[in-house]
Formats: structure tokens, sequence, C-alpha cells
């Protein structure tokens, strides 16, 4: 089966890839949704206080406002811009010279053609495909972690999405396993029966006496 997909590199593309090149990074998640979650409860913090000097409850305390209300600031700041920024501007310095730009796309199981509109034209092998990411609008194929091609789920003229992620899941799948099994035929294992118990140690000995006096 050979699958056909035409789109146009644009902003939108590039902000998906930029998110997608995250969706395996467990690090990065975890501290993403730390600042995040610190900065939604500084914010609720700072909005009960708020309310207290609203109402000219007695309890107020316009240190604790302030201070809740700069953590928030800081927590959500980092969260939400500062830890996708130096992200943002790598894959901004490595894509945006192709917004624009419509390629062409002919995948088999074998191999992923891609062509430019200057008919500039690459070959590209499934063995070296690291993984495959999707969201609503693209699915990503990444050859490493800044290294992708970006295909719109709109844009298939022969076959569909559906079926690019089936075969991009079977490869990937298929090619786990053989690893897998070439990882245990690696290990080297011990046969038990080809033990010599003849060789006995004066250590050995000397353990089983003090064993039999016990």
């Amino acid at each position: 089966m050979l699958i056909k997909n035409t789109t146009v590199f644009t902003k939108e593309t590039l902000e998906g890839l930029n998110r997608a090149s995250n969706f395996t990074n467990e690090k990065y998640k975890k501290f993403k949704l730390i600042y995040n979650l610190a900065g939604l409860i500084f914010l609720m913090l700072f909005v009960r206080y708020m309310v207290l000097f609203v109402t000219n409850d007695d309890s107020k305390d316009i240190f604790l406002t302030v201070f809740y209300a700069v953590a928030a600031a800081v927590f959500l700041f980092i969260g939400m811009y500062l830890m996708d920024r130096d992200n943002k501007r790598r894959f901004n310095n490595l894509y945006k010279n192709m917004i624009g730009v419509e390629f062409n796309y002919e995948i088999d199981s074998d191999t992923i053609k891609v062509e430019d509109a200057d008919k500039d034209v690459d070959l590209l092998k499934w063995d070296d495909v690291l993984r495959v990411e999707k969201d609503s609008d693209y699915i990503y194929i990444f050859f490493s972690n800044e290294d992708c091609l970006s295909l719109s789920r709109k844009g298939f003229t022969s076959a569909s999405d559906k079926d690019l992620l089936e075969l991009a899941n079977a490869i990937l799948s298929t090619r786990t396993e053989a690893k897998e099994t070439k990882a245990k035929k690696d290990v080297i294992k011990i046969n038990e029966d080809s033990i010599d118990d003849s060789y006995v140690t004066q250590l050995d000995i000397e353990n089983e006496d003090h064993q039999a006096k016990l």
C-alpha cells in the first residue's frame, strides 16, 4: 500500500511540532505540571485574600496577599512560558525557513519519500525513525529529538491518517520486538548441570565442619 500526503508547512505546524517534541519527555511533563499546579494553588490563595480585602474582613493580610500574587505569577510564568521558550527558539531556528513550503510524501513499508516545491527529493528509511507522535491536526515522524516530518491529517490523497498510524505502529512494534529478542539471546546463561561439584575449596570444608558442630 502506498500512502500519499500533501502538507503545507505553516506556523501552526511549527507550534504543533514544538509541542510534540515533548510528548515523551517525562521530566519536562513532570516539572511543567509541578510549576503550573503550584502557580494555580498560589493564585487561589491570592483570590481568597483579595476577597477578604473586598469584604473588609479582619483576617486580611496585605503581606500574604502580595506574596501569593507574586508567587502565582512566578510559578505560572515558568510553567507556561519559560520552560517552553528555549525549545520554541530552537525549533524556530531549525524550521522557520520551511514556513509556506508545500511537501509531498509517498510512504510505504520501507521508505518515506519527501519532495518539496523545488522538486528536491529525500528518501528516508523507516529503520531510522525514532518515534511517531500525533495530535488532532498532524502526525509527526521523528528521526531524532529535533529532526521531524509533519504530515497534516487532512492532507492524505491516497490512503488515510489511520493507515499511516497503523503502518507506523506495526513497523515500530516489530522493531522493538526484534531488539528485545536479540537482547535475550545476548544474555549469558549459566548451565547449572555443567558446574563441576568435584571442585571443593578448603573454605567449603571448614564451613561444612562448622555446620556439623552446630
